[in-house]
C-alpha cells in the first residue's frame, strides 16, 4: 500500500490562460504562485491544496459537470450573493450559470466557464449538525478577511474539492484505500469521499454509468506526494507488478524533475493520477 504524505494538487485542462484565470481570480479568489511555459500554479490564500493549469487550445474539451472543483463559503445567504454576482459578471467572461440547488446538506451554485470546466461555490451552513463534519468542517482556521474579496457579497474561505467519475464505485473505494492508501469517507450510497488524513480537502467519487461517462485527460488529475525519490520508485515497482490485478489502464514511466521523481498511471475507471516525491 502507498503511504502518500500528502494529497497535495488537482490538475485542470482549459483553452487558454488569458479566458480562464481572470475567470478564477475574479470569481474564486485563487491567485497565480507559479508558472512555466506549459502550466500556472494557482493557490487559494486560504487553503494549502494547489490548482495546476495546463492551457490545451481551442480543442481542450469540456469536462462533464461531475468533473468540477469547488469552493466553500460560511453560509447559504453567500450562495445567493454569489449567484448574483454570477449573474453581473456573466457577460464579461461568458460564463453559464446552474441556478442554486440544495443536495445532501449542501447548498450550492454552479457554473460553467469557457475554458470547458465547471465550478462549484457551496455552502455546508448545516451539515455538521447532521453529523457530515468528517467533510464538511470548515476548511480554514480561520475566515478569509472580506476586504481580501470585497465588493462582490460572498468570499471564497477554501479551494476545497475536485471530483471524479466511477464505473465500479465498490471497486474504486478499495482500490483509494488498500492501494492509494488514503481515507474514504462513505455517506451516500453512490458516492464516496476520498481525501489524505491529515488535511481537510477532498475528492468526491460519484458512481457513474460507463455509457454515460467522458474519460478525462491526463491534464486533469489528482497529485499525490510519497516521502523520497525511492518511495517514487518502489510506488512504480508495485503499480507495475500488481498493473493486471489493480486494473490500471495506463502506465507512464518515472521521470526525474531536479532532485524529485514523478509518475502518471490512470486506474480502473481510467481516471488519472500522479505519485510523486514533490511535497507541494
Amino acid at each position: 500500500m502507498l503511504n502518500p504524505t500528502g494529497l497535495i494538487r488537482g490538475h485542470y485542462e482549459c483553452r487558454s490562460f488569458d479566458q480562464t484565470i481572470p475567470i478564477l481570480s475574479d470569481l474564486l479568489a485563487l491567485e497565480v504562485v507559479g508558472e512555466n511555459n506549459s502550466e500556472k500554479t494557482l493557490k487559494h490564500p486560504n487553503t494549502d491544496w494547489r490548482l495546476v493549469i495546463h492551457a490545451n487550445g481551442p480543442d481542450a474539451p469540456i469536462k462533464p459537470m461531475r468533473n468540477h472543483y469547488g469552493v466553500r463559503v460560511t453560509n447559504n445567504a453567500e450562495v445567493d450573493r454569489a449567484t448574483e454576482y454570477l449573474e453581473r459578471k456573466k457577460g464579461e467572461f461568458g460564463i453559464k450559470i446552474i441556478k442554486p440547488r440544495g443536495n445532501h446538506n449542501a447548498y450550492s451554485v454552479h457554473f460553467y466557464e469557457p475554458g470547458g470546466n465547471y465550478w462549484e461555490i457551496e455552502s455546508y451552513e448545516h451539515a455538521v449538525e447532521t453529523g457530515m463534519g468528517k467533510t464538511t468542517n470548515p476548511h480554514w482556521a480561520h475566515p478569509l478577511p472580506t476586504e481580501k474579496f470585497s465588493g462582490k457579497g460572498y468570499v471564497p474561505q477554501a479551494l476545497t474539492h475536485g471530483t471524479l467519475e466511477n464505473e465500479d464505485l465498490e471497486a474504486s473505494e478499495r482500490f483509494y484505500r488498500e492501494v492509494l492508501g488514503l481515507e474514504v469517507v462513505k455517506l451516500w450510497p453512490s458516492s464516496c469521499y476520498i481525501k489524505h488524513p491529515a488535511t481537510p480537502w477532498y475528492v468526491v467519487c460519484i458512481q457513474a454509468l460507463k455509457q454515460n461517462r467522458q474519460r478525462l485527460s491526463r491534464y486533469q488529475r489528482f497529485t499525490l506526494a510519497v516521502d523520497s525519490v525511492d518511495s517514487v520508485h518502489d510506488a512504480y515497482r508495485s503499480f507495475e507488478t500488481n498493473r493486471r490485478a489493480w486494473k490500471i489502464k495506463d502506465l507512464e514511466k518515472v521521470e526525474a524533475n531536479g532532485e524529485d521523481a514523478s509518475f502518471l498511471f490512470s486506474d480502473l475507471n481510467g481516471n488519472w493520477w500522479e505519485i510523486t516525491s514533490e511535497q507541494r
